[in-house]
């Protein structure tokens, strides 16, 4: 009977529990289908739906962009594997080398200015030997519009391919000749496909291949030429042969059609930053739920106080409220991923045009992780609600006061999201520590202004009459309440001025400098010889040159005898950096357009010459500290330095500057060619001097200011685009935190209004105090965010550029009147519904 009787209780208690379960969930979409139309329930889908879009698209964006890179890395490297350096492999390296593989090609290339008929271009020059291509097809025409073939073997010696750009820049046709440091060749075919353009894949300079005997006629310096080795072998020897690379050549590049692209650590990168910034999204969707919370939390509490009066459970409460809440995630997803898609779309569509054959995909397995994780965080926006039902009795619960004391789990929960956005997505110290500070700086300015003005102006004007000080009375009396909304406006306009404007700024003041104290031409690569011949070259042409500084190519390889990937952990711009050869320049005084941030600049160097000095910003991100221990590779040997000070660029004597300097006495222990970087400023009638000085010397590397403003507009632009886009979701944001700033005071407002009816006063008297607030709110967030931008750009150009930041005020009080009029208008349209007030209601309630 006791076994029977304990049988029989189990399925019953099941049953209860599923009939309990399925009691709470049609109870929850009841509640959630009554509460569905509500102001503050919408606005809480609408923040809702605007983060879950945003993360969505960047997500999916940035998975399409790597799976994109992946293909376009097994489809474009030309080989099972390549080895890449600035030297040519010695004989027995090479020997070696063939050993380990099935097959061989090797590539040279160089950037050199072509010059024809007084016209002269930038472009890549490769030259190729008899067995390449090694994998894939070599594609060329005999028309730019023709048909494609494809060839066994490259150009012979004495020919010539130019690519379709560089044959119609310079109007040529198949069997014209050209010249190239003296030497002739004939144009025998336009060059359509590499089948080895990795390398360059982000490159858009215009292409030329010729034969690698005719390489070494030009006599070009090898230090100048990338020696690339193309390698046929079996995937289960690219273990062994990547050991045998850092043994023997730890300074080349070494890939496989198995590893990570070049581009993939830059679009890594580029994704962090950009979900960083979601930093500030979130922090405004804080502000909008901390507002819209007040109404909602008490409704929720009557809810639980009214089931705990008919006897249920206070876990009743809080289980219908989180289902409702999953009801609302869920009813908001398909409108959130089709409205992603679309944007997703949009992104792919833009990225397309520098990643050819990029397609839009879905991701399925990501979006739902994604979706995960943007859950838990709006799950962490609501604990305070669960928690507030979890720890109240039945009196408290029908107690709607909200202290200060119970807003703080809203601001602690707020804080815990931005936490974990950081965690998520912080790959760099010093940008992260300079964008909360910006924003932490703004915040605190804000709040302090709206202090200070609200209590000026109550104390000012509180012996005056008229409607003013009433305002200000009003304002005064709800401080909090109205500093929250503040700082919701102020920090959107904040954000959007910030961005736009410098953006807005920023062009014209790097153009305005470079031209004072760079001239109009800069020298970026120019040997000894090369630059003897440019001084003489500027004195028989009355040409000033106004700065020259010498240098030598060297590769960062260890760090404390770890290598640079294992110590730096993280990716950053300057990890990307030093992947490559950089440029080491040495100095035995502290240049003047330099200063000391750290340690000690060299005194008496002259038997410690093995210390370097690097730059602020890239110890930062690398993690370098002083004292460490530094390993170069320079013209195929390694030296070892300690890491002596750190510096950072002064504004005021030209912009040529160097991430890593040396003493001048390392010089003589280092046998490197050394290469000087110039600026020159040369007349518009001198111009036409430039195409003889390529011509005698194709390798020197010289670059117009117009061209280098070009570049930086160009890359000003698809900023700008990204930061137009992402404006637009600040917009929506700070459109929501006005609308729930109103929401929550909503039925203040109202017995406000309605106790000033009550004095015999009108609607419109509401109506035009309702306008002063507005503008006084305004005022106060325009005139901070306005500041805080001042203050940023201040900052930003003296860290970063050491400028001085001069703003458009203009363009400045121009945007002051837009958020002054788009503010007010908004608000009081939003507000209108509290002018619906009376005295009868006043007394209802």
């Amino acid at each position: 009977m006791l076994t029977k009787t304990q049988g029989s209780a189990a399925p019953s208690s099941v049953a209860g529990f599923i009939m309990k379960a399925g009691l709470n969930f049609s109870l929850a979409w009841q509640c959630y289908r009554q509460e569905y139309h509500l102001p503050h329930q919408r606005l809480l889908r609408w923040t809702q739906a605007i983060l879950l879009i945003f993360m969505l698209a960047l997500s999916q964006s940035s998975e399409s962009v790597q799976h994109y890179l992946t293909n376009n890395l097994q489809g474009l490297l030309g080989a099972d594997a390549l080895i890449s350096q600035h030297q040519p492999l010695a004989a027995t390296q090479l020997a070696s080398l063939a050993k380990q593989v099935d097959d061989v090609a090797q590539t040279q290339q160089i950037s050199i200015n072509f010059s024809h008929d007084n016209s002269w271009q930038y472009i890549s020059l490769k030259g190729v030997d008899d067995n390449y291509p090694l994998q894939g097809e070599l594609l060329t025409a005999n028309a730019l519009d023709g048909v494609t073939y494809a060839n066994s073997t490259g150009p012979k010696v004495g020919e010539i391919w130019f690519d379709s750009r560089l044959l119609s820049r310079f109007s040529l046709k198949l069997g014209d000749a050209v010249s190239i440091a003296s030497q002739s060749f004939t144009v025998t075919k336009l060059l359509a496909h590499e089948p080895d353009r990795l390398m360059e894949g982000h490159n858009v300079n215009m292409r030329a291949m010729i034969n690698i005997a005719d390489m070494k006629q030009l006599n070009f310096s090898e230090n100048l030429i990338q020696y690339r080795y193309l390698l046929a072998l079996d995937e289960d020897n690219i273990t062994t042969l990547q050991s045998w690379q850092k043994q023997q050549i730890p300074a080349a590049e070494f890939m496989h059609k198995k590893g990570n692209h070049p581009l993939a650590l830059f679009w890594k990168r580029t994704e962090n930053f950009l979900g960083l910034t979601s930093i500030l999204l979130f922090f405004m969707a804080a502000v909008a739920i901390e507002q819209l919370s007040i109404k909602h939390k008490s409704k929720e509490q009557y809810f639980a106080a009214v089931c705990m009066s008919l006897g249920a459970s206070y876990q009743t409460g809080i289980v219908v409220s989180i289902i409702k809440w999953c009801y609302s995630l869920l009813l908001l997803l398909p409108i959130a991923f089709i409205l992603a898609a679309a944007t997703h779309w949009l992104i792919i569509s833009h990225l397309a045009e520098s990643f050819v054959n990029l397609t839009w995909q879905w991701h399925l397995g990501l979006s739902f992780s994604t979706l995960g994780f943007v859950s838990l965080l709006f799950a962490l926006f609501y604990l305070p609600v669960w928690y507030s039902l979890a720890n109240s009795t039945i009196a408290s619960l029908f107690t709607t006061a909200t202290s200060e004391t119970k807003q703080l789990g809203q601001k602690v929960a707020a804080l815990m999201v931005l936490i974990i956005v950081v965690f998520a997505y912080s790959d760099n110290g010093l940008l992260t520590t300079m964008m909360l500070i910006a924003m932490g700086v703004t915040i605190a300015l804000i709040l302090a202004l709206s202090w200070l003005t609200l209590t000026l102006g109550e104390k000012l004007t509180q012996n005056l009459s008229g409607l003013l000080p009433f305002v200000f009375f009003m304002m005064k009396q709800r401080l909090v309440s109205k500093s929250t909304q503040i700082l919701g406006v102020g920090l959107s306009a904040f954000l959007l001025l910030f961005t736009l404007m410098l953006m807005h700024d920023l062009g014209k003041a790097m153009s305005v400098y470079q031209r004072t104290h760079d001239g109009n031409l800069m020298v970026s690569q120019a040997t000894t010889d090369q630059m003897n011949y440019l001084h003489q070259w500027a004195l028989d042409n009355d040409i000033s040159i106004r700065q020259n500084k010498a240098y030598m190519h060297a590769k960062l390889i260890e760090v404390n005898q770890q290598s640079l990937k294992e110590f730096a952990g993280k990716p950053s711009d300057s990890l990307a950096r030093f992947s490559r050869d950089i440029r080491m320049h040495w100095a035995n005084e502290l240049p003047s357009n330099n200063r000391i941030v750290s340690g000690q600049w060299w005194q008496n160097a002259s038997e410690n010459w093995q210390q370097v000095s690097i730059e602020e910003e890239v110890m930062t991100d690398i993690g370098l500290a002083l004292g460490d221990e530094v390993s170069f590779m320079v013209a195929g040997k390694r030296y070892n330095f300690i890491v002596a000070a750190s510096h950072a660029f002064k504004s005021g004597n030209g912009s040529i500057t160097f991430w890593i300097q040396m003493p001048s006495t390392a010089i003589a222990h280092i046998q490197a060619t050394h290469y000087h970087m110039a600026s020159i400023e040369v007349s518009d009638q001198q111009q036409s001097l430039l195409g003889n000085l390529w011509q005698k010397y194709p390798t020197l590397r010289m670059v117009s200011l117009k061209e280098m403003t070009a570049r930086f507009d160009s890359t000003l632009a698809m900023i700008t685009t990204v930061i137009t886009g992402f404006s637009v979701v600040i917009i929506l944001l700070a459109i929501i935190v006005i609308l729930a700033s109103i929401n929550a005071a909503e039925a203040k407002e109202r017995k406000k209004n309605s106790i000033i009816m009550s004095f015999g006063f009108s609607k419109r008297t509401c109506f035009q105090l309702n306008i002063i607030e507005w503008l006084i709110t305004a005022l106060i967030a325009a005139t901070g965010s306005i500041v805080g931008t001042y203050l940023a750009g201040l900052l930003i150009y003296q860290s970063q550029f050491s400028l001085t930041y001069q703003p458009d005020f203009i363009w400045l009080l121009g945007t002051l009147f837009i958020i002054l009029a788009s503010v007010t208008s908004l608000g009081i349209f939003a507000n209108k519904h509290s002018l619906n007030s009376s005295v009868k209601q006043l007394m209802t309630d």
